[in-house]
């Protein structure tokens, strides 16, 4: 069903449409004009009454039951709620509500708001709500483009309100909109009003006005893309977006996810928790029409069983809820199954922030065994869900079930990390509930630029996804939170999973802070809510870096750790990280209005953590004359005085892991750099690996050789180089580790088989003995300038992640020969700064793709060549050293030819490589298109000038032979690039004895897998 509703999405829609069976006037024919995401419209002569779709069928069915704080409860049948909304519509009518006017709301969560709403979308009008907590600004902020003509307000007093009186919030509200032609109240409270303020009505008083006229089937059917709701973004990056969503892609989005992902139904009460300013109170009231009963609750949280006893009370079969409370309750040490008759629940959905794997545990305990928890995630931008949950598919802790049907919803990775696991959430066809624009961007500039414009031609919501290989997904935040420190991207979410496994830590937000001090200019600061009567002292500090390099990397160590009252949140009850990155790097926080508790900010501005420079430096001993160290006492002292300057952090202990306190790469080689300034002699790196430690230091600068294991910091890990009984399981690990590229542990046995050299191939990492950690390399001797040079291609490396500090560890082994020579020709982004750290130089150098025929010019020279793919008379030509490379790549697919122009020739070596396309960057055409688009690499050219002359006519030999596309090279090769299309090329060297220009890309992995 998935793979149907998203190649044929056009009959997935219709099928559903017909299935549906709402009420409709029109063709549902044509179902979609326009293949562009961007710009496609559905149901274009399709026409439906949104309210009439919500209130069509039996009158005596229960539809709505409103709970409130005292225990009192409204409730309301289809015809009770129909009679209400048809009144109510008649009475706007009569005080000018006209079709496309925008009417707002100042409500809270309760039936009044339902009928005003309803009634609005019943004659054709356009419906905006905010919750009543909401200050002013951030209500004109979003209410005062609109324009509207009604607003609609909650004016009593509530026990739990807090602020200003919700009366004067409407009326300064009401004075910010000078096209208002009424204020209609929602409740019995009092306004003071004035000449200047439009009319006053109430509710109360509408509903009892009765013509007599026809209920219901008189409302007129719009357009399927007439504009229904107007939603709004948090409002943390400008100006809240004022988002136009239409009856038609909403009311069958809405339909969708209910009756097919949440198996709602007849006789199904769904209750969510949410307020009149989010838009789980749209989704939610859209279940009316599947024929479900929708429970509401105005009132606070009063304590862990607020909800679970409406729950209880009123047989509710799907409950949604959020992470956040489900934690409040856990931490309560509250278990609604053991207290409350919970019989009717078969269902719960959370939202709004990520369910981390131990709630679906203690939902499992404490609330129903065997009940599935689906996480739903999705957003107001599109009223609707990504990614949710499937009645038919079990449930994996920590995963959305599925992919929302006929939404071709992907991970796009990073582009200078095609192979990354996540990746931004995209979708790459067209939805029904796709927004019809912003309010107020006539030319649709600022529509694009949010969602358009990062990935031509796919929508890009903001948040980081990975695909499962359940067939499920996991969110990782928000894209616009990862952070950037020293070159490594950082994903919070990862961050947040890692911290919600250390005690006492209630809230955490990790943001990047400018710092012209560090290197890249800035550094990761954590700031931290906790529980009450807990204190960040140095030993919860230390554990809470220890744990996160642990379980994520030493990346994932902050610079500084600062304990807050509180974390920005804005009224969508979004945490801002946006507002908290301005707070803590001085800057004016954007949009102020649009948080509901602004006046954290300033504590975490001026926070002395925060403020505070740089651990200071302690004066020093003079270097020791000769290599003479001071007593072990004061060496101790000042190689503690050292560590903390260079790693920022203070205290360190004597035994302290340095790797699990953060000291990435880089600050590694800072720190044994001071070292080797104070000792006058170096510290290895690899010394230092094994021992990342003060008292670890101290013995390699003594001359130790003995070790105890707590000095060695982690007991069972060791390396050791690869043996010949080690291949085979090495193999089997690389297949695991490296699962999407497709290599099986039968071709990864060429690192290993190739006989280039006799040189060591590799490293592992153990602990204890299960195999953790991989490098390995392809090694050969090489004739440079005459010389015989090893050249070691790094060909592999990866570690597990709970390992990751202990990478550099592996990389110290296998550069111990300060004489070799070492390339990666395909490093990870991961990788990078290691390598640069290890002073590997980048490769000046781009890839250059030339098709057929940009060389033509070439074909009508003075001579013409002869070339030569025949092995024997290709080998007889070559020389010597010319002939061992013959012989050495003959084995593994490599196209070898000689070009030959009177005396002078070219000796090419040329692979045979696909280039992968994302499905998703094709669209429809991925179809008819291949996903694999294969080329020519030229590896080795031993005449760049000879070939350029003759370049068309080789192109086109190589390509016929190959069944090839293009010529792909390296541009340094040539004297002058020729005409072509420039790639990056990403690739590093570290070498004594050679220049980048003698570099060629034999002897590698590129020649011995299929990469």
């Amino acid at each position: 069903m998935d793979r149907f509703s998203v190649e044929d999405f056009h009959s997935f829609w219709r099928l559903f449409l017909e299935w549906s069976d709402v009420p409709r006037d029109g063709a549902a024919e044509p179902v979609c004009v326009g293949d562009a995401c961007e710009t496609a419209r559905f149901f274009p002569d399709l026409r439906l009454n949104y309210a009439e779709c919500l209130l069509a069928g039996s009158p005596g069915q229960p539809v709505l039951t409103a709970c409130h704080a005292d225990g009192s409860r409204d409730r309301f049948t289809r015809g009770a709620l129909r009679v209400a909304v048809d009144r109510l519509a008649k009475s706007l009518q009569r005080l000018g509500v006209r079709r496309g006017d925008h009417v707002v709301a100042i409500a809270r969560n309760n039936a009044e708001a339902v009928i005003a709403c309803l009634a609005t979308a019943a004659i054709g009008g356009t419906f905006a709500s905010c919750s009543p907590e909401m200050g002013v600004p951030a209500i004109l902020a979003r209410f005062a483009p609109l324009e509207a003509v009604v607003l609609f307000g909650c004016l009593r007093a509530e026990r739990w309100d807090a602020g200003i009186p919700v009366a004067e919030r409407v009326l300064e509200t009401a004075a910010g909109l000078p096209s208002l032609a009424a204020i209609i109240a929602l409740d019995d409270g009092s306004l003071d009003v004035d000449e200047g303020t439009a009319p006053l009505h109430r509710l109360a008083d509408l509903l009892g006005d009765d013509d007599g006229g026809e209920i219901g089937p008189g409302w007129p059917r719009h357009p399927f893309n007439h504009l229904l709701f107007t939603m709004f973004s948090s409002g943390t990056t400008g100006p809240p977006k004022c988002i136009q969503h239409g009856a038609g892609g909403t009311l069958l989005e809405h339909l969708k996810e209910h009756r097919l992902h949440c198996d709602l139904s007849h006789g199904d009460r769904l209750f969510f928790q949410t307020s009149c300013g989010w838009m789980m109170w749209n989704w939610q009231l859209s279940a009316l029409a599947s024929g479900v009963e929708i429970v509401l609750y105005d009132g606070p949280l009063a304590a862990a069983d607020t909800f679970w006893r409406i729950v209880a009370e009123e047989r509710v079969t799907v409950f949604g809820t959020n992470p956040a409370y489900l934690h409040f309750c856990e931490e309560k040490s509250f278990s609604p199954g053991r207290v409350l008759d919970l019989s009717a629940l078969r269902t719960m959905l959370s939202t709004g922030s990520i369910l981390y794997p131990r709630q679906y545990d203690w939902v499992s305990s404490k609330v129903k065994s065997s009940m599935p928890l689906q996480s739903i995630s999705g957003g107001t931008d599109i009223i609707g869900c990504f990614v949710l949950g499937n009645p038919n598919l079990p449930v994996h802790r920590g995963e959305a079930q599925c992919r929302s049907l006929g939404l071709d919803v992907r991970s796009l990775p990073p582009p200078d990390d095609p192979r990354a696991k996540i990746g931004e959430l995209v979708c790459a066809n067209p939805f029904p509930s796709r927004p019809l624009g912003f309010h107020g961007d006539a030319d649709g500039t600022r529509f694009h630029a949010a969602y358009f414009a990062q990935n031509p031609g796919y929508w890009t919501h903001g948040d980081l996804i990975e695909a499962t290989p359940h067939g499920g997904w996991r969110l990782h935040g928000r894209s616009d939170g990862v952070l950037n420190v020293r070159g490594i991207r950082i994903g919070t979410a990862e961050i947040y999973r890692i911290l919600d496994d250390v005690g006492g830590i209630v809230e955490a937000m990790a943001v990047e802070q400018q710092a012209e001090d560090e290197p890249g200019g800035t550094r990761m600061v954590l700031l931290l809510v906790l529980r009450e009567g807990v204190v960040l002292d140095s030993a919860l500090a230390k554990h809470i870096r220890s744990e996160l390099a642990r379980c994520g990397s030493p990346a994932f160590v902050p610079a500084r750790i600062a304990q807050v009252d509180a974390l920005p949140v804005t009224f969508n009850g979004k945490r801002s990280e946006i507002a908290a990155r301005d707070a803590v790097n001085g800057r004016p926080v954007r949009n102020r209005d649009a948080l509901q508790n602004a006046e954290c900010l300033e504590a975490i501005a001026n926070h002395p953590v925060l403020r505070a420079p740089p651990t200071a430096s302690v004066s020093r001993e003079p270097t020791p004359v000769c290599g003479v160290l001071p007593d072990v006492e004061q060496l101790r002292k000042d190689l503690q005085a050292i560590c903390q300057r260079v790693l920022d952090l203070a205290p360190i202990g004597w035994s302290d892991n340095l790797l699990d306190l953060g000291a990435d790469s880089l600050a590694i080689v800072s720190l044994l750099l001071e070292i080797e300034s104070y000792a006058g002699h170096p510290v290895p790196l690899s010394a230092f690996l094994r021992a990342p430690s003060i008292e670890g230091l101290i013995a390699v600068l003594s001359g130790a050789e003995a070790m105890t294991a707590q000095q060695l910091g982690r007991s069972g890990l060791h390396v050791r180089a690869l043996g010949p009984e080690d291949v085979e399981p090495v193999c089997r690990f690389l297949e695991e580790s490296f699962r999407g590229a497709g290599i099986d542990a039968t071709r990864w046995r060429r690192l290993f088989d190739h006989g280039w050299s006799d040189h060591t191939r590799g490293f592992m990492l153990f602990d204890g003995n299960a195999l953790v950690g991989f490098i390995g390399a392809v090694a050969a001797r090489r004739q440079v300038n005459e010389e015989a040079v090893l050249v070691c291609n790094l060909s592999s490396w990866v570690v597990r992640a709970q390992y990751r500090g202990w990478g550099m560890a592996l990389l110290a082994s296998m550069l111990d020969d300060a004489n070799a020579t070492y390339t990666c020709f395909t490093p990870q982004p991961s990788s990078w700064a290691a390598l640069i750290a290890q002073r590997f130089k980048p490769l000046d150098s781009q890839r250059i793709a030339i098709p057929p025929l940009l060389q033509a010019a070439t074909l009508f020279g003075s001579t013409r060549p002869m070339i030569s793919f025949d092995p024997a008379v290709v080998r007889e030509r070559l020389t010597s050293h010319q002939r061992q490379i013959f012989d050495d790549h003959a084995a593994y697919d490599c196209l070898q030819l000689i070009v030959v122009d009177g005396p002078d020739y070219a000796y090419l070596v040329v692979k045979r490589r696909d280039q992968r396309l994302a499905a998703s960057r094709l669209g429809r055409l991925a179809r008819f298109l291949p996903l694999k688009i294969p080329y020519s690499d030229i590896l080795h050219c031993s005449a760049p000038v000879l070939l350029l002359r003759h370049l068309e006519r080789v192109k086109l030999a190589i390509l016929r032979r190959q069944r090839t596309v293009a010529l792909v090279a390296e541009a340094r090769i040539f004297p002058v690039p020729p005409r072509g299309m420039m790639l990056p090329m990403i690739t590093c060297f570290r070498s004594p004895l050679i220049a980048d220009g003698e570099l060629d890309r034999l002897y590698s992995e590129i020649v011995l897998l299929p990469i």
